[in-house]
């Protein structure tokens, strides 16, 4: 008997795979445990820091039907982008298993975005047992990823979970290769896992019962309560609740910019909005972002929710908290949001929450799992039937950009507006989550925070860094502090390689970068670059015609400024005779300063962006006459836009375009009474008209034909 079972061995194949990608924190070694029982092959699998290794042997058929369901049949959350097989030497394995992870200092694997509560656990949120109803439910297809995971390997001690011990229960599904939490790092209990309290009034309530009761009870009674979500605190409260509204712009110091709308489900969505395909599809993404949605057949929410916006951003429940939450509340949307002030990262530690939030009327309800790093929520637009990535961060980071070619070692510091940062490993480009406005001293610290953790987790040391142009921005002086070899990057060039890299595309390209601000090369402001570009250069081949910003940075919160700025480049000395919104608005006295000021070129840089444009018209047609948060100008000027309106306004110029033209047109306009919906599209056209005049000019002069639009305008 021996000898036949030694005989058939030998006529067996023996196989190792190498997998690389996401496929470390997604359940994907206990689908490999449960695919090679499938087959009846022996071996094993175990994560390494750069990916997972598989050894199979058995029958040669079934380890073919392996290696073609692999692949196929993943859990969702992984990415498969590599698979090395070579033949093995047959070994003594007896059975399939999961062996201890290999750890290296030097080599690292890609980690998993947080990953939205799956259909599973929320079935067992709702079953009797007990799990029923525990708000931090997870197992191996779910749960917190990247704002858990504290080093490589992905394996419990390397997690924030590793202070709470497994009781029997977990540890019995741990261990069972049957079970969907086999082997899931977070999973937890109400016996043995983080739980949570509410803090109110000098009072501290631990039973989970009373706890998510009292809560839901603060918010039905108009009340805003202070929650701990997955990547920091947020803020809560009945949306069509005025005053509970009112109390958090309050708290947060933001008069205006718009909240998003977090629904109860996607059929409760579907009674205000008319959503397309493809934007249901992202709502109920394992990422579940928030997505901007434009047709709205109904607004139920106050003013103070969109402040003058057709728009809305919604999304839906992606922790069990939120689906307990809406069971006992009476509204079906609750305003969430980042528990900070404005321009401040969000909290994420229970000494700050406690003593940030002791005065939120309707408490804080906190929990023991330590937040390893912060993550807002990401925020997307669907465009031409794909997701467009506003805002980039959780369920979206850290996935890394892949390239065709090799980054390693390179540190990219980004801008100071809206900053992320970026480390190349390999060909891969490993972006940071939103981090905000460097201007900020909070925002710097957590700039520099998270930039260390990166460094720490994903074993990279610099070797250079590259940092934008602008000398004054705190990451350009990040750069140069470091001592390392900088290279400084044009700002609109970086927007044309971005995109160029999304799309691995090499060579040359037409590059159109709409922009509001980027300090250029001639040293003025640039922002409505036309070039031909590739990674490393690029020549500028057409832009706007430059205009002064009266009190330089100020614009960016007084649109008026640039509007009166255009009007006196315009009209001369005869601005102040138009019978206009934006003449009818400023004052005499500052307006006779201001354009003193232009006229003797004291304090007014010149720029061509783009963004100052739409800051411009919008100023001028009263719209916008001081800017409450980036963008409110172009974004209150596209609420006006209209369908089937196809004419536009004269603008003059080949590579230098002026809208002088339209600026006149637009006047002679408001004079005569046209709609401003019709104005502002005929000024939308003029500024498309213009982009593709550009494009075609250059191409027919040069022979390219990819282009890149790219830059905050375009966004």
């Amino acid at each position: 008997n021996l000898g036949k079972t030694s005989q058939k061995r030998a006529e067996e194949t023996a196989l190792k795979m190498h997998v690389m990608g996401r496929v470390q924190g997604v359940g994907f070694r206990p689908y490999i445990f449960r695919l090679a029982n499938k087959y009846k092959l022996r071996g094993e699998v175990f994560n390494r820091p750069d990916g997972v290794i598989i050894h199979i042997e058995g029958d040669k058929n079934a380890c073919e039907a392996f290696l073609s369901e692999m692949p196929d049949s993943a859990p969702g959350a992984a990415v498969i982008k590599e698979i090395v097989t070579e033949e093995a030497g047959p070994s003594d394995f007896t059975d399939f298993r999961i062996v201890a992870s290999e750890k290296s200092e030097h080599i690292i694997t890609e980690i998993c975005p947080d990953i939205a509560i799956c259909d599973d656990c929320l079935r067992e949120l709702y079953s009797p047992g007990r799990r029923k109803e525990y708000p931090l439910i997870n197992c191996t297809n779910c749960g917190p990823r990247f704002t858990l995971i504290q080093d490589f390997p992905y394996d419990r001690h390397n997690t924030t979970m590793s202070e709470f011990e497994m009781c029997p229960e977990c540890l019995k599904e741990y261990k069972d290769p049957g079970d969907r939490r086999f082997h899931a790092q977070p999973t937890s209990c109400f016996v043995c896992g983080p739980h949570y309290e509410l803090h109110w009034h000098n009072e501290v309530v631990t039973d989970f019962q009373q706890v998510i009761w009292q809560a839901a009870e603060n918010i039905n009674d108009g009340k805003v309560v202070a929650l701990k979500g997955l990547g920091g605190y947020n803020l809560c409260c009945d949306a069509t609740c005025k005053k509970a509204v009112q109390e958090i712009r309050k708290f947060k110091k933001r008069e205006k910019k718009p909240f998003a709308v977090l629904y109860r489900s996607i059929e409760c969505l579907k009674e205000i909005t008319d959503l397309s395909r493809y934007e249901e599809q992202a709502l109920q993404s394992w990422r579940r972002p928030i997505v901007i949605v434009d047709k709205l057949l109904q607004n139920p929410f106050p003013d103070e929710i969109s402040c003058g916006l057709d728009s809305l951003g919604v999304f839906l429940p992606y922790l069990p908290l939120h689906y307990l939450l809406f069971d006992k509340i009476r509204t079906d949307a609750l305003v969430l949001t980042s528990g900070n002030e404005s321009d401040v990262p969000i909290l994420c530690r229970e000494e700050d929450a406690l003593m940030t939030f002791r005065d939120i009327s309707g408490g804080i309800l906190i929990n023991n799992r330590k937040i390893a790093r912060r993550a807002d929520d990401s925020v997307v637009r669907v465009v031409e039937n794909k997701p467009r990535l506003m805002r980039r961060a959780r369920g979206y980071v850290p996935a890394p950009i892949d390239l065709n070619f090799p980054a390693d070692g390179i540190l990219a510091t980004g801008a100071e507006l809206s900053n992320a940062f970026c480390i190349g490993k390999g060909n891969q480009a490993i972006l940071s989550q939103h981090i905000g406005d460097l201007k900020n001293a909070e925002t710097y610290d957590f700039f520099r925070e998270n930039l260390a953790e990166f460094s720490r987790i994903y074993r990279f040391s610099p070797k250079q860094i590259v940092c934008d142009q602008h000398p004054d921005y705190l990451s350009t002086q990040y750069a140069k502090a470091s001592g390392l070899p900088v290279v400084r990057a044009q700002h609109h060039h970086a927007h044309i390689a971005s995109a160029m890299a999304e799309y691995e595309l090499n060579g040359t390209v037409i590059g159109l970068a709409y922009d509001g601000t980027g300090f250029g090369t001639d040293g003025h402001i640039w922002g409505s670059e036309l070039m031909i570009a590739d990674y490393r250069n690029f020549l500028r081949r057409g832009h706007y015609e430059y205009i002064p910003l009266p009190g330089g940075d100020l614009v960016t919160k007084e649109p008026w400024r640039t509007g009166l700025s255009l009007l006196y480049m315009t009209y001369g000395e005869d601005w102040s005779g138009l019978n206009i919104p934006l003449i009818k608005t400023i004052d005499p006295g500052k307006a006779k300063i201001i354009t003193e000021a232009i006229r003797k070129k004291i304090n007014t840089p010149l720029s061509c962006g783009a963004g100052r444009l739409f800051d411009a018209v919008a100023a001028i047609l009263g719209i916008c006459h001081e800017s409450n948060y980036h963008a409110e100008a172009p974004l209150l000027l596209e609420n006006y836009l209209m369908q089937g309106i196809e004419d536009s306004y004269t603008i003059e110029g080949s590579e230098v375009i002026s809208f002088r033209p339209a600026i006149k047109e637009i006047c002679d306009d408001i004079r005569n009474k046209i709609p401003f919906p019709v104005i502002v599209t005929k000024f939308h056209n003029t500024v498309a008209a213009a982009a593709f005049g550009s494009v075609k000019r250059l191409s027919s002069e040069t022979g390219l034909n990819r282009v890149i639009l790219s830059g905050g305008s375009f966004q």
